[in-house]
């Protein structure tokens, strides 16, 4: 196994999660390489992005607070905070909980988006973070083995 292209293969599988045993199996890795590196890859993202998102999501909420401010201060209505986009977050964080986002999002969506969104909505769990790391692990043994079939 090159170095690089393991670098490679976990570089996809923080990025794009969903395709990266494609470029695993393109590299020549056998299956167990193939999830052990989609698998390493997956973890070092999500613990990077669950942990490193605290002060980003701090730094949205105080903007927020400080433009809300601003136009009160100006006599101007605030924007809207449910928009449409918003309920439809609020309405999948209640009804699949923590469980449903960590274990549903990452092949659908990323890592780092699946992650920020866990540390967003369910930072005070102190399961979230395992149940993340656990179902990285588990999407990588699936989509190992579903790509094997498909090449």
């Amino acid at each position: 196994m090159n170095a690089l292209h393991a670098i490679g293969v976990m570089t996809a599988a923080v990025l794009k999660f969903f395709f990266s045993p494609i470029a695993s199996y393109r590299f020549g890795n056998g299956f167990w390489e193939t999830v052990l590196l989609v698998g390493l890859g997956g973890c070092i993202g999500a613990l990077a992005f669950y942990l490193g998102s605290a002060p980003v999501l701090e730094w949205f909420r105080l903007r927020r607070l400080r433009n809300r401010a601003r136009a009160l201060a100006r006599g101007q209505r605030p924007k809207r905070i449910f928009t449409r986009s918003n309920r439809l977050i609020v309405r999948m964080k209640r009804g699949y909980g923590m469980q449903g986002l960590v274990f549903l999002l990452p092949p659908l969506l990323s890592i780092p988006i699946t992650a920020v969104l866990a540390a967003k909505y369910f930072r005070t769990d102190r399961r979230t973070l395992p149940f993340l790391l656990i179902a990285v692990v588990a999407w990588s043994v699936v989509l190992s083995a579903a790509w094997k079939f498909t090449r």
